[in-house]
């Protein structure tokens, strides 16, 4: 397949030991339970840095998973196309390796956000960047590219970026969003697009697989025109298409970790 735009392929690495100088720290990706005000049960917390790294694509990264899931860790970056050097033990080896093989069976793909909305600007506040945080856990795709659809403006008067989040998503409409997912609400996608094709990229931060994972994205697709790649998943399933008002749905059935799906 010829894609329109390509992505040159970032692999993670293993950190060598010699000095973080010039790297950007990251924390370990996963989720912590947290309890929740209303119902005094643990609800679950994504701790991701997709938003980090789409701030700021060109820096290199290091992050220390020697008690968290390497494999996470790599697939995480690997979506965002960003080079992150990871930490990790000895007996972490093999699982680095496992994720590694698969990530190079994946071919490049188009690397231009779809997005919903533009930001006209960002002044590098934390306000803003647990605005964009918010917005990337929700699957409210944003691009800094020039774009003729809502403009959001990202500062330090932000004073609930929670609230800030909603607003953005009230405005945009749900109905109208070019991707939404049902079954979890603890997978964080990636969109980007050449031409006509189309890749739809998930990481799940659970520590279960996803079943039924229930995706509705613009288009008019077909079982037949998507190219699905799930990590741990020799046979990845998709079903119950449903085509309505310039949009499709359809089900991922099993989704362990990451998969990237490829749509013309």
């Amino acid at each position: 397949m010829i894609w329109a735009v390509l992505l040159a392929a970032v692999y993670p690495t293993l950190y060598p030991g010699s000095g973080t100088t010039g790297l950007v720290k990251v924390p370990a990706p996963g989720i912590r339970y947290r309890m929740n005000m209303a119902t005094a049960t643990r609800s679950p917390w994504v701790d991701s840095n997709v938003s980090v790294y789409r701030r700021d694509p060109k820096a290199n990264y290091f992050c220390d998973v020697r008690t968290k899931s390497v494999q996470l860790a790599a697939a995480e970056a690997f979506s965002q196309g960003v080079a992150v050097s990871l930490e990790t033990t000895p007996d972490q080896k093999q699982d680095y390796d496992a994720i590694l093989d698969f990530l190079k069976t994946i071919p490049e793909g188009p690397v231009k956000p779809w997005a919903d909305v533009r930001i006209a600007s960002d002044d590098g506040s934390a306000q803003a960047a647990e605005a964009l945080n918010l917005l990337a856990r929700r699957n409210i795709f944003y691009t800094r590219d020039a774009f003729h659809g809502l403009a959001i403006h990202l500062d330090s008067k932000i004073a609930n970026p929670y609230e800030f989040m909603q607003d953005v998503r009230e405005r945009i409409g749900d109905e109208k969003r070019i991707l939404r997912i049902f079954g979890s609400e603890l997978t964080i996608a990636t969109l980007t697009r050449g031409g006509k094709h189309v890749r739809l990229q998930l990481v799940n931060y659970g520590s279960r697989p996803v079943e039924t994972l229930r995706i509705r994205i613009e288009g008019h697709y077909t079982e037949k025109n998507i190219r699905a790649r799930v990590f741990k998943a020799a046979e990845p399933r998709l079903s119950g298409f449903v085509h309505e008002g310039g949009y499709t749905e359809f089900t991922l059935e099993e989704l362990p970790l990451y998969a990237v799906l490829d749509l013309d």
